[in-house]
């Protein structure tokens, strides 16, 4: 994004070509989990976020330049709707993915309940949004 710049296009032909790294989701389970999948074969693909500032301006991430994120939600990808269940023993964690078909930001929450040892994990597809930097103003800078 050029210095000043407050906003960047997205190019979505580059998701396109993304989709063809998707993999049946079974392989995406920890081993040893006890797995339930709606959808046998459903092909999945899931990436992390990342922002990063190139602070030598060559154009590529190098170590250092990631920024740090507040978020676990994740970019998602699905060929079929799927919903997957399944729970670890270490540590201890039941998890729900419910994935839309298509791309989506998969939004994500980890909690404990009360009185309990077990966390409750869910990662849910959601629409992508879009997000646009403004430059401060007295109004929304206060």
């Amino acid at each position: 994004m050029p210095v000043g710049a407050t906003s960047t296009a997205v190019d979505s032909l580059k998701w396109s070509a993304q989709s063809g790294g998707a993999v049946d989701i079974a392989t995406l389970m920890p081993a040893g989990a006890n797995v339930t999948v709606t959808t046998t074969g459903a092909r999945a693909l899931l990436l992390e976020w990342q922002m990063w500032q190139d602070r030598n301006m060559n154009g590529t991430l190098e170590t250092g330049e990631a920024l740090p994120l507040m978020t676990h939600d994740q970019v998602a990808y699905a060929d079929v709707p799927v919903e997957v269940e399944f729970t670890t023993a270490t540590p201890r964690m039941r998890q729900r993915w419910s994935l839309a078909q298509g791309w989506s930001r998969a939004e994500h929450y980890v909690y404990l309940p009360d009185g309990t040892t077990t966390y409750q994990r869910s990662l849910s597809s959601a629409p992508i949004q879009r997000y646009t930097l403004h430059e401060p103003t007295p109004l929304t800078s206060q």
